[in-house]
């Protein structure tokens, strides 16, 4: 009998290892049998934007289902510009603090509930305060869109106002609270007669309008009804045209692209909310370049910020040496289609919201507004070399931007500018612009 017991345990012991790798195999077919699809998760489109200026950091979490549908560490002006994928379906929504501090991460500060149908947009903005007691309260909206498709050669924009205040507007408003129009214009054409959007009052979304594609756009905000002041400008997304191999990027320059542009109000002072600024840059202030600093040819303003005289050492074996350095001795640091608030001239038609015509960056072609003189002048003189041995080249950095009007040439005054690039909002002290795509362009990959 033992022998037997002990031939039985033999035989199992040999079929052992064969049998678990033909069972692991037949789990492992199972698994990818064709036969045996995964149902497909059926999904919305949903993009986040946190209006909210008077507290830190907020997680927007998804808190029913385990999923990578939310928007984690979101500062005041933080938007999801690009629209993401969240389950179809009744969906549990809390806001968090977010804060390193277990205790603070566990305030909530709003729990929803909403039902997103599949392969539809959806929008969820968060605005007003969240201290007790201000006004207007700290609210979720939770938007179904119906973007349009915008014809050839088109893109579409409408305006959402969640600024409850336009305090800190540069120049200021009489009336923080007035609705506002906007103007969505092409590089260099300058607001006038009738806005594209019209009286975008708080919390109300107006209507989509349809314009024609072109890679550099501002939108200008002014008072309902009156096409001055500009108080707040910012440069749309440009987007990426899309080829064989990438799909395009969303932007005022690809067609098909729907957007919203956001007002968003200032942070609310000795709160958590960001503080910060772009910094003032200065103009070239030396004496000798005085006449340069800021001029104006018919209605194109040319703005110096320095130069840099450099004595060219051609065959000589020795490098360049620079011989003069005015103002910043470098390039403004602006591209074609950022905005600059332009402060500190004496005349005023020089300063406000400005959209950039020519500069030294890389969208307008490298130095467009830089100037390049040589001594002596030779024939073969570039913009990088001057002919002659031991000629001197000095090279002055310009931006330029168009206005209204005929002010005295050259300006007066300590001028400065603030840059301000596309999908930047970081001007914390005013009110500005904020973007989210809600409908992509078409797909153009293979």
């Amino acid at each position: 009998m033992s022998i037997i017991t002990n031939f039985s345990i033999e035989r199992t012991m040999r079929r052992l290892p064969f049998t678990l790798f033909a069972l692991l195999g037949a789990a492992g077919a199972c698994k990818k049998d064709a036969t045996f699809p995964e149902p497909p998760v059926t999904k919305a489109a949903l993009t986040w934007a946190n209006a909210v200026s008077d507290t830190g950091q907020l997680d927007f979490r998804i808190v029913d289902i385990p999923t990578n549908a939310g928007f984690p560490d979101a500062n005041f002006r933080a938007a999801l510009v690009y629209p993401q994928g969240i389950e179809a379906g009744t969906r549990h929504i809390k806001v968090f603090q977010s804060d390193s501090f277990v205790q603070n991460s566990k305030v909530v500060i709003l729990d929803t509930s909403f039902t997103f149908q599949a392969n539809q947009a959806y929008s969820f903005t968060l605005s007003g305060f969240a201290r007790t007691g201000k006004t207007p309260a700290l609210t979720g909206r939770i938007e179904s869109l119906a973007p349009p498709t915008p014809a050839a050669g088109q893109f579409a924009i409408r305006v959402l106002n969640l600024a409850p205040s336009l305090a800190g507007a540069t120049p200021a408003l009489t009336d923080t609270t007035v609705a506002a129009d906007a103007y969505v214009r092409p590089l260099s054409t300058l607001p006038s007669g009738t806005p594209d959007v019209g009286n975008a009052a708080f919390g109300q979304p107006t209507a989509y309008v349809s314009l024609d594609t072109a890679t550099f756009y501002t939108i200008s905000l002014t008072p309902t009804g009156a096409a001055t002041p500009v108080f707040v400008q910012a440069a749309l997304p440009h987007g990426v045209l899309g080829t064989g191999v990438s799909n395009p990027i969303g932007g005022s320059g690809v067609a098909g692209t729907v957007m919203t542009a956001i007002i968003v109000p200032r942070s609310t002072a000795a709160s958590r909310a960001p503080q910060t600024r772009p910094s003032s840059r200065i103009t070239d202030s030396s004496t000798t370049e005085a006449s340069r600093r800021i001029t104006l040819s018919t209605d194109t303003v040319t703005v110096q910020v320095g130069s840099i005289s450099l004595l060219v050492n051609r065959g000589t074996g020795k490098a360049d040496s620079t011989v003069g350095i005015t103002g910043t001795g470098a390039t403004p640091g602006v591209n074609v289609g950022d905005v600059v608030l332009v402060a500190g001239a004496a005349q005023p038609e020089y300063n406000s919201w400005h959209v950039v015509i020519a500069g030294s960056g890389s969208l307008g072609g490298a130095g467009v507004a830089d100037t390049l003189i040589c001594n002596p002048v030779s024939a073969n003189d570039t913009r990088s070399k001057c002919a002659g041995s031991l000629a001197v080249a000095t090279t002055r950095f310009r931006y330029r931007y168009r206005i209204a009007g005929t002010p005295a040439s050259p300006g007066t005054g300590n001028v400065t500018y603030r840059l301000y690039t596309p999908l930047s909002a970081a001007d914390f002290a005013i009110p500005f612009v904020t973007f989210v795509i809600d409908k992509r362009p078409p797909d153009t990959a293979k």
